[in-house]
């Protein structure tokens, strides 16, 4: 399977086995681990879950910016745990401090070797901007790899 790769670089060849799911804890965000969970299972892949948060959303000092990662990670953990995964896919996850939750995630995507991103259509921003949300707009505009919307 070859997929066009953006500003001209070359096709994507292969199987999608090193999976980034972007997760804000919406249900569109849930929809896409599913769905990345069952491509992991598929092709003996694995699945690595990555939730960003807005330090400026939350805190004023990095000190509180720092907690309130720790906080949005147990959270992340809490939601997994309800989320169905078969036995051969592994599952690890990340929360990162970032103002541009979409840049960041293709950032994170290039650096670490990720074969897809996948993504839910919408999530929990609500400032919209041509019908997609500014996050997945940037993400979009810069990512390494293929990504999938659900």
């Amino acid at each position: 399977m070859d997929i066009a790769a953006p500003s001209g670089e070359p096709p994507h060849t292969g199987s999608f086995r090193r999976i980034l799911v972007g997760f804000d804890g919406s249900n569109a965000a849930y929809d896409a681990l599913r769905a990345a969970i069952a491509l992991a299972a598929d092709l003996r892949g694995e699945a690595h879950v990555l939730l960003i948060v807005r330090p400026s959303a939350h805190s004023e000092t990095e000190e509180e910016s720092l907690r309130a990662a720790e906080a949005e990670r147990e959270n992340l953990s809490q939601g997994l745990a309800q989320v169905p995964t078969p036995e051969q896919v592994e599952v690890s996850t990340e929360v990162l401090l970032a103002d541009n939750p979409g840049k960041a995630m293709a950032t994170y995507a290039a650096e670490h070797g990720f074969d897809i991103v996948v993504v839910g259509g919408h999530g929990r921003e609500q400032v919209m901007h041509r019908g997609i949300g500014q996050s997945l707009e940037e993400l979009l505009r810069h990512h390494p790899c293929p990504v999938l919307v659900v």
